[in-house]
């Protein structure tokens, strides 16, 4: 089925954002100009306009123009069970990763019950910041902790989570995720990871925490999450 015409202006209009042709800060040209380039009517240019600004493309200023936007990072971790790469890849991102911690410690408490251990049980935490080529200046998206039981991943402090894809290593060492459980809220964000962030103090992010289990409900990763409010949407899938 041909997709309706306003839908073709918003495709033709995205592209050229994209590719760079109408960069973040630009002014696109007028309706009228839109109308004339196109040959199709005022009415069908504001609905695509209009469109592409609740998508975050573009602003909508009045008595000055439409202007291009940085539109927000859409994660899907809420509704699908992914690596944060994997998600990078289907959405054609190119994803860089700085390990910031990786090391073994004994578990605290609010660890040891979300993973199911005993008091003082020994976890590998993992700590990174992740960026998106070209996305707000290569501003960070995440900083986010992992914690994972030492007995169930003993060599995961000989891998190179810069490049390695952590859900990849759980996956070949048969700790697939099978099951997640995951709460948002909206946070303030602690100062040092403010500054790894590099956004303001008194901006807020979404704070998520994450227990995964496997197959057989082992819990194998206990996470907590910061996305910088400003930059971040999320995608929720419910059926019936």
């Amino acid at each position: 089925m041909a997709k309706a015409l306003h839908q073709q202006v918003s495709d033709y209009i995205r592209t050229r954002i994209l590719q760079g042709e109408y960069p973040v800060g630009s002014q696109i040209p007028t309706e009228n100009e839109l109308a004339e380039i196109l040959h199709v009517s005022r009415p069908t240019i504001r609905q695509a306009l209009d469109g592409l600004a609740h998508e975050g493309y573009l602003e909508r200023v009045k008595g000055r123009g439409t202007f291009v936007t940085q539109p927000k990072v859409l994660h899907e971790s809420t509704s699908f069970i992914t690596g944060y790469r994997a998600e990078s890849e289907k959405n054609n991102r190119v994803m860089h990763t700085r390990v910031l911690e990786l090391h073994v410690e004994r578990a605290k408490e609010h660890v040891c019950e979300a993973l199911k251990l005993p008091a003082n049980a020994r976890v590998t935490k993992l700590v990174r910041v992740r960026y998106l080529e070209g996305y707000h200046d290569n501003a960070p998206v995440v900083y986010t902790t992992v914690y994972v039981p030492y007995r169930l991943f003993p060599d995961m402090q000989e891998l190179d989570f810069g490049d390695a894809s952590f859900y990849d290593a759980l996956s070949e060492r048969n700790l697939s995720v099978w099951h997640a459980s995951r709460k948002l809220e909206v946070v303030p964000v602690p100062k040092e990871i403010a500054v790894e962030l590099k956004t303001s103090p008194f901006e807020p992010a979404i704070f998520v925490t994450s227990v995964g289990e496997t197959k057989e409900k082992i819990p194998v990763e206990y996470a907590n999450s910061y996305y910088p409010a400003g930059i971040s949407s999320f995608q929720v899938e419910i059926y019936r």
